[in-house]
């Protein structure tokens, strides 16, 4: 997985996409992730790639602005043996809240895709670079960048709320309840069926929030 530059490329496994319905290109979250932690997408391990994509749906769900920081509070980065460890989130001192999506990940390695960017102009594309870069790191990284809760990033008001708000609510949610409500029409009923206490908070939060 080494760096080329005819044409440039990067790898995602194949659970990405049938598990986890991670779509390209990526969302402006999660190339920030990338980018905060200095990490190729196939770096990351699968169920760490699910709370990516269950934070923003719930936050979706919710009515809740998708907050890098916010995510951050919640998680850290536990880094495998180097140069080629794979690299996983846990949850903070303040703890993450949501359930592995599989307790066991076994063989993801053995399917994986090459997305190779043929007769792009990073200078005119816009889905897959900014300004001419790249929006993430599109190769391994060999020292990706730890982190510990949110750490010294700045918070506004309107994420330290989102941050007291998500607190409360219950632990652990299940990651493939909340993963499933992604193109739901009912998503606030689904939530509803397993968590009522939450649905009561919900009506809260989004009263709060809007």
């Amino acid at each position: 997985m080494g760096k080329s530059t005819n044409p440039p490329h990067f790898y995602m496994y194949h659970c990405f996409f049938r598990d986890l319905g991670v779509c390209l290109p990526f969302t402006q979250f999660e190339c920030d992730f990338l980018n905060f932690v200095n990490s190729a997408p196939c770096q990351l391990h699968p169920n760490s790639w699910s709370f990516l994509r269950v934070f923003q749906v719930l936050c979706t769900v919710l009515g809740i602005e998708v907050s890098l920081p916010v995510f951050l509070h919640f998680y850290q980065l536990k880094v495998g043996i180097p140069p080629y460890g794979i690299l996983s989130l846990s949850g903070s001192r303040d703890g993450g809240f949501f359930s592995l999506f599989s307790q066991s990940y076994k063989k993801f390695k053995q399917e994986f895709f090459r997305v190779a960017l043929v007769n792009v102009d990073p200078l005119e594309d816009g889905a897959f670079y900014f300004g001419g870069l790249p929006r993430f790191p599109f190769y391994w990284c060999p020292r990706p960048s730890r982190f510990h809760g949110v750490g010294q990033v700045k918070l506004t008001a309107l994420e330290a709320a989102s941050i007291e708000n998500l607190a409360a609510l219950p632990y652990l949610l299940d990651c493939k309840l909340v993963l499933s409500l992604a193109n739901s029409a009912y998503r606030e009923r689904g939530l509803e069926s397993e968590y009522f206490v939450f649905f009561l908070w919900l009506g809260v939060c989004v009263a709060y929030f809007c």
